[in-house]
């Protein structure tokens, strides 16, 4: 079975270019742009419920100073998340919430999906809440439990689980062409 198209617009593929053109994290001026970009535009800011005293210089040092790179290479290499393969992209979700979380002193759930997966598109689901939701509703037909490690961000791996046995069972079906997070974060919001 072939992919279908993902492509969801010029601002996306804008997104998906910058952190393609640069996607190390040895340069302040880069990560945060990247940190202010991507969170502006997914409603997912690093300042929202930072505190006061929080800068984005703070978050960017926290990044370069991690092995976040190593992480993200590592991350690229997965071509298709499955349940089998889907241990260092939780891992790398959750070590990354752990980098935001201190730099600001809040959890940033729905930032380090959204960060990550512009680093790394094949491999990384988006989280949202109005995804979250919506993939819950479609689902409950089904009555599948989905069983969690407790090794990571729970909330997230059980999001995880559901994209895909939703692409798996359902969407992918409907098609009957392979998708792609994109395409599925895409499907599921309605665009």
């Amino acid at each position: 079975m072939e992919y279908t198209d993902d492509y969801s617009g010029y601002g996306n593929e804008v997104l998906y270019r910058m952190c393609e053109d640069r996607l190390h994290h040895n340069d302040i001026d880069t990560i945060k742009s990247k940190l202010w970009i991507i969170g502006r535009s997914y409603a997912a800011s690093i300042e929202r419920k930072a505190g006061k005293d929080f800068k984005i210089e703070d978050a960017a040092n926290v990044l370069k100073d991690s092995r976040i790179d190593n992480e993200i290479f590592n991350l690229r290499q997965i071509g298709r998340p499955t349940s089998e393969n889907i241990t260092h992209l939780l891992q790398t979700h959750n070590y990354l919430m752990g980098l935001f979380k201190k730099a600001t002193g809040v959890n940033k759930r729905s930032l380090a999906s959204k960060y990550l997966h512009f680093h790394a598109p094949k491999a990384v689901f988006i989280y949202d809440s109005i995804v979250r939701d919506d993939l819950r509703k479609r689902l409950r037909k089904i009555k599948n439990r989905f069983p969690i490690t407790r090794n990571n961000d729970d909330e997230y791996e059980s999001h995880v689980m559901r994209c895909i046995c939703y692409r798996d069972n359902i969407y992918e079906k409907e098609l009957g062409l392979l998708v792609s997070p994109r395409k599925l974060d895409s499907h599921l919001y309605g665009y």
